[in-house]
């Protein structure tokens, strides 16, 4: 019970002290070059084609490219890197063979380059996986 509350306090700590990006940094940010939608796709599957155990399994759904940013963790530093974003949901093949759920990523683009990615875990808390 003690370590609930500890561990508990320790993530409020954290947490509290992560600031949002002003309207400024937001507005100042370099977000460069748009992306097409067909070339953001390309380079998430790329990726996909390494990180998945079954790339030929892999089943897609993308959202459209837009403008955005996303704030690193605290251990990160909280900063901010700012692109063209593209939501996508993955459903692949385990080591067993069996599809194991679409799973929420989030991907950033920067100047026609992948930069950043992250799986949207459960309590919507996004999760750097590249």
């Amino acid at each position: 019970m003690r370590s609930a509350a500890l561990i508990f306090l320790l993530f409020s700590l954290l947490t509290g002290c992560a600031s949002k990006p002003t309207p400024e940094q937001i507005q100042a940010a370099d977000y460069g070059a748009s992306v097409y939608q067909a070339d953001a796709e390309k380079a998430v599957k790329s990726f996909f084609n390494i990180y998945l155990k079954d790339p030929e399994s892999a089943r897609y759904s993308f959202g459209s490219v837009y403008r955005g940013y996303m704030v690193g963790s605290v251990f990160e530093g909280r900063k901010l890197e700012a692109g063209y974003l593209l939501d996508v949901t993955v459903n692949a093949k385990n080591s067993y063979g069996g599809y194991v759920g679409a799973k929420p990523y989030k991907f950033l683009i920067h100047n026609d380059r992948l930069v950043g990615g992250w799986e949207i875990g459960s309590s919507g808390i996004p999760i750097k996986v590249m």
